[in-house]
């Protein structure tokens, strides 16, 4: 009896829930974590005040590891019942705060929720106002990392309250504010407001789609989070959510749902503006600082100032807000102060929300305020390292900085250094705060340099050539820092100045390797090479005689070279025959590699050039266009290449392109017709008083144009059969299937000449295609198929050209039969050859039956698997059976495109057996 009652009770309070309740306004859930697998939990709610009955002094809280626990209320004054209370706010609002701590049973990803019966009524975009019957569901992903490797993370907590209003006709903005405290990147998405997990609330309209026009628009941005609404048309409140997706290192670690209500007035009155900058990056050290105005264009109203974000949550030189504080006389100047130091660098921009009120009241003396936001960017940057300089000695480099992060408050998050090197060249003077050095030419050579032996900062590259011109620049890496000491988020400084150095040029530098003919036999190359600097080579110490020797092998580097040329001077200045011509070469067929020994006091080897190829061309020929693509290996940098091209009428050749990769396409040629080119190089060594630019030319080449590109395959193929009406009866080898699909000439721009088609056919999805047919012509773009037994089968179209080309398969389209199998229930199996036999009428497309007729008393007197029966009227022993009524059951396996297939449904009837006349 106490069961029942209790029953009854609680039916009786769920059902006053649903008759009284009218509550939830927006919210969401954040979390921190604790430890590895602990973490405190925040389910943060905003609800109506008036709505007594359905106020929660706890809720209950879903894990997501299959518990769940009730949470009880933990802000605002305690009640009676000893529980806090929530925090009333003005226009009907409760702000209420749930907090508990859970321990998961390991790593993993749990979806935190929690849902309550009611929303408020009459939100206008919900299930067509009547709200109040559909749940307010509230849901964050929370993904365990490893902490060991991965950090910590708390979620990220949303500073801007998700309650706010607009005015019908004047643009409404807001933003969430979110920030995460380990520099996690963020993204934004509008998304529908939930009733459950993974389930969207009924009938919902976004914003714009109520009373929607050109003058009704609502945008997100997706970094910033700042929603904006131009403008709203319908007086009433609206309900929008935002799924916050937080990443690192590109992984998805946290998303939160956030459900906000916007209430839209219809008042004579128009929101405040905010003057301000939209960006500023600033190198950490030194200060920010701005002026924020706000202004209320309606006059006689007073506006009021208030901010949130990042850096005024940070514990180590917070950032300051200084304006009078409520309401204040139009315009109102405030003024941002954050005096930043090494701790704030980060990768990603912190984000300042400023929000301006009006003191509006209506008519009736009611408070309408409204608001605007604005959304502003700061971005705190490494200082870049201090005055580098660079010392060559003898087959190396020293590079030596000054360290500009001695900071107290930097820590762990100070990463080390890392070198970056290029060949002297260009050089670009980096944006007041560009960080990294990325897209910008450089090698980095050296990284995570954090201990240096000797107290200074300095760090030697011993992977120099001699005779090259250098350039170093140095940055700094920062990172967020775990208390497990994990690094992550990592960013960089600002580069250093650029320093550059040339190393001494007591070798030679070949300079050209020039194909001046190309033949299979008679080939010739120009090789030339600068002679060792007199200003480098110290001829007291390495005297004469001065020898050179120029080596050759094939192919693009050294490979068992042999030595071709050699040249002696007993003095230094007249070391002065430094080119040779290599003839004899098959120029052809592939390129040639050199370098050039040198030699001082007769045979003493000082040293060896850089190996320095030939160009070599290669022509690939297709339809109407020759692909053009060279390689060669040289020592210098080659930064632009002019393409030389024979003219047929006149056999001059004559530049018609200069490109900077190792590619080009000649197109709009005539198929058949013999084009040659050749490739001429322009590169530089950057080192002063050698020969510059470089010219450099590559073999001749040619390529006669053939067409070998395939159409495009023919699109939209459809296949339709000839599957009979009620009432028709074809036979199964009249059956065909019609073919139809769209000319690729026309619906393709890259194709032009297709000529013909083939069509494939194969009897199952599993089995191989098997061409059955060729239709010629263009337009001819439908096929008929007639099988015989079946029209069950897939299909796919080919297109030809008209020099054989043949494209892929297009679209493949399968189509099933149509079965179809009915019984008679009445035949006169009397000899008189009318309906002797009793056979379904009609049927096609049948493998198959399981046919068992019955007598009244329930006894089999036949059976059937044929599906034509042909049934006599005879019992099992041949016996006639008597005229009656007879009953049947009937299993029918159908003829289908991937075999026989059982109908779901069992035939079942009377069958009636007359002999007479």
């Amino acid at each position: 009896m106490k069961r029942i009652i209790f029953l009854l009770s609680a039916l009786f309070f769920l059902l006053f829930f649903e008759a009284e309740a009218t509550h939830n306004r927006a919210g969401e859930i954040t979390y921190t974590q604790l430890d590895d697998l602990t973490f405190e939990v925040t389910v943060t709610t905003y609800t109506k005040t008036s709505s007594v009955p359905a106020d929660r002094d706890s809720l209950q809280l879903c894990w997501g590891d299959g518990s769940c626990e009730w949470v009880t209320r933990s802000n605002g004054p305690v009640g009676i019942n000893g529980i806090p209370q929530g925090e009333e706010l003005p226009n009907n609002i409760k702000f209420n705060q749930y907090i508990a701590t859970h321990s998961y049973p390991g790593q993993f990803t749990y979806i935190i929720s929690m849902t309550d019966p009611n929303r408020n009524i009459d939100i206008l975009n919900i299930n067509m106002g009547a709200s109040d019957q559909i749940a307010f569901h509230l849901s964050t992903k929370l993904v365990i990392l490893n902490a060991q490797f991965q950090g910590t993370n708390n979620s990220p907590i949303l500073l801007q309250a998700p309650i706010d209003n607009g005015n019908v006709g004047q643009p409404f903005i807001h933003n969430p504010n979110a920030f995460d405290s380990e520099g996690d990147s963020l993204h934004f998405e509008l998304i529908v407001p939930r009733k459950d997990t993974f389930t969207d609330v009924n009938n919902y309209l976004y914003p714009n789609e109520i009373l929607p026009g050109p003058d009704n628009q609502i945008f997100l941005d997706p970094i910033t989070g700042e929603f904006s609404w131009l403008n709203p048309q319908m007086e009433g409140e609206y309900n929008v959510a935002f799924l916050i997706t937080e990443y690192r290192d590109g992984q998805v670690i946290s998303c939160i749902i956030r459900d906000m209500q916007i209430t839209i007035l219809n008042e004579d009155n128009r929101p405040p503006t905010i003057e301000t900058i939209e960006e500023i990056c600033v190198v950490a050290g030194d200060t920010v600082l701005f002026d924020v105005i706000a202004m209320d264009p309606d006059s006689g109203q007073l506006v009021r100032l208030s901010t949130t974000g990042g850096p005024y949550q940070d514990p180590i030189s917070p950032a300051q807000f200084i304006v009078a504080q409520g309401y204040q006389p139009s315009p109102l100047t405030g003024q941002f102060v954050w005096p930043t130091v090494c701790e704030h660098i980060r990768e990603q921009f912190y984000q300042i929300v400023f929000k301006a009120e009006d003191n509006y009241t209506t008519a009736s003396g009611d408070s309408a305020v409204l608001s605007t936001q604005k959304t502003i960017r700061i971005k705190v940057v490494g200082p870049p390292p201090q005055n580098p300089v660079a010392t060559p000695g003898s087959g190396q480099v020293e590079v030596c900085w000054e360290n500009p992060y001695n900071c107290d408050d930097l820590g762990d998050r100070f990463q080390g250094f890392s070198v970056w090197r290029k060949e002297c060249g260009d050089t670009f003077e980096p944006d007041s705060c560009e960080t990294g050095l990325s897209g910008r030419g450089f090698t980095q050579i050296a990284e995570d340099l954090t201990v240096f032996p000797s107290g200074d900062y300095c760090f030697t590259d011993f992977t120099v050539e001699r005779g090259r011109c250098y350039c170093y620049r140095i940055l700094g890496h920062f990172a967020e820092i775990n208390p497990a000491g994990f690094a992550f988020n990592f960013s960089e400084s600002i580069t250093s100045d650029e320093i550059c150095v040339q190393l001494s040029r007591d070798i030679p530098l070949i300079t050209n390797v020039d194909v001046t003919v190309t033949d299979v036999t008679n080939g010739e190359i120009f090789v030339q090479w600068s002679t060792a600097s007199a200003d480098d080579l110290d001829t007291l110490e390495n005297p004469g005689p001065y020898k050179y020797e120029l080596w050759r092998s094939e192919g693009f580097t050294q490979t068992n070279p042999s030595m071709i040329y050699s040249t002696t001077s007993p003095t230094f200045q007249g070391a002065v025959d430094t080119n040779f011509v290599d003839t004899g070469l098959n120029t052809v067929d592939g390129p040639y590699a050199y370098k050039v020994a040198f030699f001082v006091n007769g045979n003493d080897s000082l040293g060896t050039s850089n190996e320095a190829s030939s160009i070599y061309l290669t022509v690939a020929s297709t339809d109407q266009r020759n692909n053009l693509s060279w390689e060669e290996v040289v020592p210098w940098t080659n930064t632009d290449y002019v393409i030389w091209k024979r003219d047929n009428a006149t056999s001059i050749f004559g530049a018609i392109d200069t490109v900077q990769i190792q590619q080009y396409t000649d197109s709009g040629l005539e198929n058949g017709t013999e084009y040659c080119y050749f490739i001429e190089g322009i590169g530089t060594w950057n080192v002063p008083s050698v020969l510059d630019p470089l010219l450099n030319r590559s073999q001749r080449a040619c390529g006669v144009p053939i067409d070998t590109l395939p159409p495009c395959p023919p699109p939209n193929l459809m296949v339709n059969n000839q599957c009979p009406t009620a009432g028709e009866d074809l036979a199964e080898e009249e059956f065909a299937n019609t073919l139809t699909w769209t000319n690729p000439n026309d619906a393709c721009p890259e194709t032009m000449d297709v000529f013909s088609y083939n069509v494939y056919y194969a009897p199952s999805e599993n089995d191989d295609f098997q061409l059955i047919t060729t239709v010629d012509g263009a337009e001819n773009t439908t096929a008929i198929h007639q099988i015989g037994t079946t029209v069950a089968g897939c299909y796919a179209v080919t297109a030809v050209d008209t020099v054989g080309n043949e494209s892929v398969f297009s679209n493949i389209t399968c189509i099933d039969n149509c079965p179809t199998y009915s019984l008679p229930n009445v035949f006169t199996p009397n000899g008189d050859g009318a309906n002797d036999a009793y056979k379904p009428f009609p049927y096609r497309f049948i493998e198959r039956i399981d046919l068992k007729i019955f007598n009244r008393w329930g006894q089999l007197v036949h059976e059937s698997q044929n599906p034509d029966i042909l049934w006599d009227g005879t019992n099992l022993n041949n016996k006639e059976l008597a005229e009656g009524v007879y009953y049947y059951t009937c299993e029918v396996y159908e003829d289908r495109l991937n075999g026989e297939v059982k109908r779901p449904e069992i035939l079942n009837g009377y069958i009636h057996i007359i002999r007479g006349e």
